[in-house]
C-alpha cells in the first residue's frame, strides 16, 4: 500500500470510526508515517484546532502539521529558530497549494448544522499527503 492509500484509510478511520477533528487526524497520520509516537496530551490539546473551535479561523489541517513540524524538529535536534523558519516555509507553501490557511477560505460554506458529516475528508487526505511530501523534503 502506498502512502496516499494508507493516509486515505487512516483519515477515513479517524473521521468515521473515531470522529476526531482534522488537526488531530493530521497529527495521528504524520506520527504514524514518521514512526514518531505522540504524547496523549498533544491530541488532547488539539481538540479545538478545527478552525478555532469551528469559528472559521486557522485551518486544523495547517495547525496539525505545524504542531508536528515542531515535535519532529525538536526530536531531530533543530533549534527553535530553525523550527519557526520551517513552519513559516510550510505555511507559505500550504497557502500557495490550497489557496488559504483558514477554514473560511478552505471549507465550502463554513460550518453549518446541515453539512454532511466529515465534509473535509478529501482535502484532509490531500493536505496530509502534502505535509508528508514537505516533511520528506525538509
Amino acid at each position: 500500500m502506498d502512502a496516499r492509500e494508507q493516509i486515505t484509510d487512516w483519515v477515513h478511520h479517524c473521521y468515521w470510526d473515531k470522529d476526531i477533528n482534522c488537526a488531530r487526524t493530521t497529527l495521528f497520520c504524520l506520527s504514524q508515517l514518521c514512526r514518531l509516537p505522540l504524547h496523549p496530551q498533544i491530541s488532547q490539546a488539539a481538540v479545538g484546532l478545527n478552525g478555532a473551535g469551528r469559528m472559521g479561523g486557522q485551518c486544523g489541517l495547517l495547525e496539525g502539521a505545524l504542531l508536528f513540524l515542531g515535535i519532529r524538529g525538536a526530536a531531530s535536534g533543530k533549534t527553535d529558530k530553525e523550527i519557526v523558519s520551517l513552519c513559516g516555509q510550510y505555511a507559505t507553501a500550504f497557502q500557495q497549494r490550497f489557496g488559504g490557511i483558514t477554514c473560511r477560505q478552505l471549507r465550502p460554506g463554513g460550518f453549518r448544522k446541515d453539512d454532511p458529516p466529515h465534509l473535509c475528508e478529501a482535502i484532509t487526505v490531500d493536505a496530509i499527503c502534502f505535509a508528508w511530501d514537505f516533511l520528506r523534503a525538509a
